[in-house]
């Protein structure tokens, strides 16, 4: 019965994360540039494959996946934010900042997983 509720939640959130897509987007497309340098293909195969990649973020709004990369993409954001902010104190801060720290890498995690899977599947 819990497995239902964490679907819904994931569901929910990942509504609210496509309500502000550009932004995530933007988080998104860092996250692939930085992960660049590890990969091992060259400009226009990269190309494709971030082609592809927007595409299914585009078209499978619905798959646990990409509603994970997006809900990801929203806590990194939120959190970089909050980190930002100079109305909140230093400890406020500090906790935001390890938050976006580890939000960032657990986008990270989503997005190379699904990055390896459009590379492994024939298109």
């Amino acid at each position: 019965m819990g497995h239902r509720y964490e679907s819904v939640a994931l569901a929910l959130a990942a509504s609210d994360a496509y309500e502000n897509a550009d932004l995530n987007l933007e988080v998104i497309d860092t996250a692939i540039g930085d992960m660049r340098s590890q990969v091992a293909l060259d400009e226009a195969a990269f190309s494709e494959l971030v082609s592809r990649f927007r595409l299914v973020l585009d078209t499978n709004r619905t798959a646990p996946a990409v509603m994970r990369i997006m809900v990801s993409a929203e806590a990194a954001r939120t959190a970089a934010e909050e980190a930002g902010d100079p109305s909140h104190g230093w400890l406020s801060r500090r906790y935001w900042r390890k938050e976006a720290e580890r939000t960032n890498q657990e986008l990270v995690g989503h997005v190379a997983a699904t990055l390896d899977a459009l590379i492994d599947e024939p298109y």
